[in-house]
């Protein structure tokens, strides 16, 4: 399977497919899915303050995440 070789690729390889990747989408599209990034960082890093002891999985970060046009 295709992603899985993407995987396998050393990290700096790996890092500058994303590069290329994310590169090659439209503009508008890169600053909508950085807002909401950014949106959902700050929203947990609230939470997070108000109850120390809270624990947020990365697929529950992600999943906050909400891009128009994103596809998923």
């Amino acid at each position: 399977m295709l992603p899985q070789l993407f995987f396998d690729l050393p990290v700096s390889e790996r890092i500058a497919l994303a590069d290329r990747l994310y590169a090659s989408v439209p503009v508008d599209w890169q600053q909508t899915a950085d807002r909401a990034w950014l949106e959902e960082s700050e929203c947990r890093s609230a939470e997070m303050d108000a109850d120390p002891d809270l624990e947020i999985s990365y697929e529950a970060f992600v999943a906050g995440i909400t891009v128009p046009g994103a596809g998923g």
